[in-house]
Parts: structure tokens; C-alpha cells; sequence
């Protein structure tokens, strides 16, 4: 009878590890994830910036169309409840990546280039919720003739 109640506490006590261990290895890979989004955003603004000129007025603007997915709640992956995109400050060519998980944890990373939003009202782009999402990045010229990566959602 003893070896039966031991049994049974083991494999509990198995099972109970197995699932906190499930439930940090899916946080993790979905960090991973999102993070490898973030970098296919940034390469591509980067390479926008350093291969193309802003076209004069009346052209169209040169741009990249980059797809990144948000991975999706699931045995083995963490949901994401949003990812935000903001330029740091008016002369700093960076911006902050933040982005939430389904069980409230914040993180964020930082681009290497400046990315701001299609309205330039609040700046900041923002992907809602799990899945594909498509942006384009267009280089335009400041007020001061700067170059200035530009994003929307396709």
C-alpha cells in the first residue's frame, strides 16, 4: 500500500515540475519570437536608410514591406496582448519595442532607428493581439529635411 501512495506522490510531484518547467520554456520561446519580429522590423528599416535616398516630391517613396508574427497562446508558446513601437526622443535615432504577454509581463527592446508612426500624432506604432502582421516602412524627410522612417499597418 505504501508503494502506491509513494507511486502516486511521485508522479505528481513529476507532473507539477514538468508544467512549471512547460510554462517557462513557452515564456521564453515566445520572447524569443517576438524578439526575432523586432529585428526583422529594425533590419529592414536599417536597410532601408542606408541604400535609399528620400525621393523628391511628386516621387514615391522608397519602402519595405516586412511581415513578422506574434506567436499565439498554446501548449508550447505565451499569447501576446499587443506590441508597441515608439521613437525615443526628438534627436535620439532609436525607439522601444514593448510588448505585453497574456499573463501581464511587460518587456522591451531597443531599435537601432527611428521609427514613427503614418498619423506622427501619437508616434507610436502598435501591433494588436496574436498572428501576421504586415507594416511597411517608408522613408520620408522630416520638417528639416531629415530622413525619417515612416510605418503602417498593410
Amino acid at each position: 500500500m505504501i508503494r502506491y501512495v509513494l507511486a502516486v506522490l511521485l508522479a505528481v510531484s513529476l507532473l507539477a515540475l514538468g508544467g512549471l518547467a512547460l510554462a517557462e520554456s513557452s515564456t521564453a520561446a515566445t520572447e524569443r519570437e517576438v524578439r526575432t519580429a523586432m529585428s526583422d522590423i529594425e533590419a529592414a528599416a536599417i536597410d532601408l536608410t542606408a541604400n535609399e535616398e528620400v525621393s523628391p516630391a511628386g516621387h514615391p517613396d522608397p519602402q519595405r514591406v516586412v511581415e513578422v508574427s506574434i506567436p499565439e497562446r498554446s501548449l508550447l508558446t505565451t499569447g501576446v496582448s499587443h506590441v508597441e513601437i515608439e521613437p525615443v526622443e526628438e534627436d535620439v535615432d532609436a525607439s522601444v519595442a514593448r510588448y505585453v504577454l497574456d499573463d501581464g509581463t511587460t518587456n522591451q527592446e531597443v531599435l537601432d532607428v527611428r521609427l514613427v508612426a503614418r498619423n506622427q500624432t501619437g508616434s507610436r506604432t502598435t501591433l494588436d493581439g496574436a498572428g501576421t502582421h504586415r507594416l511597411r516602412l517608408r522613408l520620408v524627410s522630416d520638417e528639416r529635411g531629415d530622413p525619417l522612417v515612416v510605418t503602417e499597418r498593410v
